[in-house]
């Protein structure tokens, strides 16, 4: 009889602990979805995204976070077509030729 309830309490704290398990997971993705759903209504980027973001400005793509050499945050919002699209056209401007002064 002894041996029965301590496999059924074993049995019993392991049942308890895949519930916890199983809770904390459905409760963390809860919570991402519900963070994802909030940054999409108020317009702010995911955290994936400023992710991405920080990525593409170290290889020169912009979008993301920055911190200027003065201590001031420069946060650009824009989505990445935004960020890196075109401002002059082909067939406006003109090339220059840099002399640099002595």
């Amino acid at each position: 009889m002894l041996h029965f309830l301590s496999v059924l309490l074993l049995f019993l704290l392991f049942a308890v602990v895949i519930a916890i398990a199983v809770g904390a997971y459905l409760l963390n993705k809860g919570i991402r979805m519900f963070r994802k759903a909030a940054d999409k209504a108020t317009g702010r980027q995911t955290h994936t995204e400023a992710d991405v973001g920080r990525r593409s400005r170290a290889s020169g793509r912009g979008g993301g976070t920055a911190h200027t050499a003065t201590g001031e945050t420069i946060i650009d919002t824009r989505d990445r077509a935004t960020a890196n699209r075109r401002i002059f056209a082909d067939d406006e401007g003109e090339y220059v030729d840099f002399e640099e002064e002595k």
